[in-house]
């Protein structure tokens, strides 16, 4: 069951790759998180830890959901922006008007909000799975990159945040390629 946990999650962890691809990306993308979770779930079968699987989910969960609900606020925001747009009738409206429209009921900050704070939530979790998988499996690189993960979402408002998330990423990428199948 290990060597399947480890094939799923090189699988997995190499997956988001094909996001570039047109209409294939999505799928992709949706296929990695399942096949990483499958990983999980087996890693915490052959270690006896159900912590492993429960803390990576919850941490999906919780980032899925920060994300779909934040992008639902912001989207009504927007919606209700366009609509004052069209209703005024004013076709001399500049950007910063837009922008104030758009910004101006504090919708759109709070969408922003909930995404961040889900994310920052949500990595916490999967920091934490990651930290148990490295004590477990003897590979520290897992830790490493579930730290770089929430220090990523910690600082996601900024640039670097996003790119200490994909640093992350390619340690995490290097953790399942280290660990040692069963004989």
């Amino acid at each position: 069951m290990k060597n399947q946990a480890i094939t799923l999650g090189k699988i997995g962890i190499l997956l988001p790759v094909a996001v570039i691809i047109p209409f294939i990306g999505s799928l992709a993308g949706l296929a990695s998180l399942v096949l990483l979770l499958i990983s999980f779930n087996y890693f915490s079968k052959v270690y006896e830890n159900p912590a492993i699987f429960n803390k990576m989910l919850i941490g999906t969960i919780i980032s899925i959901a920060g994300c779909i609900i934040g992008s639902i606020i912001i989207g009504i925001s927007v919606g209700l922006a366009a609509f004052s747009l069209s209703a005024s009738g004013t076709d001399d409206m500049g950007i910063q008007q837009i922008i104030n429209l758009i910004f101006g009921s504090g919708f759109t900050i709070l969408g922003f909000i909930i995404m961040v704070a889900g994310f920052i939530i949500g990595y916490y979790f999967v920091f934490k799975a990651l930290k148990i998988l490295a004590e477990k499996t003897g590979v520290g690189l897992f830790k490493t990159a579930g730290l770089l993960y929430f220090i990523g979402a910690l600082t996601s408002v900024i640039f670097i945040g996003f790119l200490l998330m994909l640093i992350g990423w390619i340690i995490n990428i290097i953790a399942f390629f280290t660990v040692k199948a069963e004989n």
